[in-house]
């Protein structure tokens, strides 16, 4: 039972293979994912809160806004994941680009928090070490983050923009009894971590309510590479997150916002 739970947690179980080589592909797959899991289990969750997070600039005229990260991506393939199971972000202007000096940038205070829903649906807090069943006795899985964005103007339609954010994230995963997952006995993943990140970035807007956004950073902490192409319409953003060190190295997203 706690092989399928563990399996979940990456959300690849979600696809369907039809052949016997591709079946053995998958598998092959879903072990060296499980074995990422068991290496390092906050720095693979952590994978999936890095698609929610954004770090990109309020539009020009907009003090507050709001937004729902709906879709993230395996494999190219657009599906829920776990931060989408319940997150918010949201931002505020605190200052508009040159209203008090000009030349000085526009500051946005950027945040948002996850919480996963699927822990509640593994945990069976009546389970004890004696059931013939694996069973998960306790479960925590969630994030948050929060950081400044500073956006000055190259021309009418181009701004630049750089960011710093704060990540964290919390993981508890425990059994009522060991487990032999690949060669290791296992009763519990408990641990968290966090991640101070760097970026950069470049918004061009080409059309009402339409703007291209590429940006790039650098987790200093963890050393972790993050470069993303977005397209940013009025209520949806379709982005494209590269993670050179991940296993998942593409990853699409979609967004919905408010901006207000």
């Amino acid at each position: 039972m706690f092989k399928r739970i563990l399996f979940l947690f990456p959300i690849f179980l979600a696809l369907t293979v039809k052949t016997v080589s591709a079946e053995n592909q998958f598998l092959s797959f879903g072990i060296q994912q499980a074995g990422k899991l068991l290496a390092n289990p906050p720095l693979f969750m952590y994978e999936f809160q890095r698609n929610m997070e954004s770090t990109n600039p309020l539009p020009p005229g907009k003090w507050i806004g709001a937004s729902y990260h709906f879709l993230g991506g395996i494999l190219i393939v657009p599906l829920p994941d776990l931060t989408s199971a319940g997150n918010i972000s949201g931002k505020l202007r605190l200052h508009a680009e040159g209203r008090m000096v000009p030349g000085l940038p526009q500051l946005d205070v950027v945040g948002g928090y996850w919480s996963s829903l699927l822990t509640d649906m593994v945990v069976d807090k009546n389970a004890t070490a004696a059931d013939s069943d694996t069973k998960v006795t306790d479960a925590s899985l969630k994030g948050s983050y929060y950081g400044v964005v500073m956006t000055s103007s190259l021309e009418p339609r181009v701004r630049l923009f750089w960011s710093y954010k704060f990540s964290k994230l919390d993981m508890k995963l425990d059994l009522n009894k060991e487990q032999d997952i690949l060669g290791s006995k296992v009763k519990s993943f408990n641990g968290g971590m966090t991640e101070h990140t760097l970026s950069a970035g470049l918004e061009h807007a080409y059309a009402k309510n339409r703007k291209w956004i590429i940006q790039g950073g650098y987790g200093i902490t963890n050393n972790l590479i993050t470069t993303k192409v977005s397209w940013y319409m009025k209520y949806v953003e379709f982005g494209l997150s590269i993670y050179p060190e991940s296993v998942f190295i593409m990853q699409p997203q979609l967004n919905f916002h408010l901006n207000f």
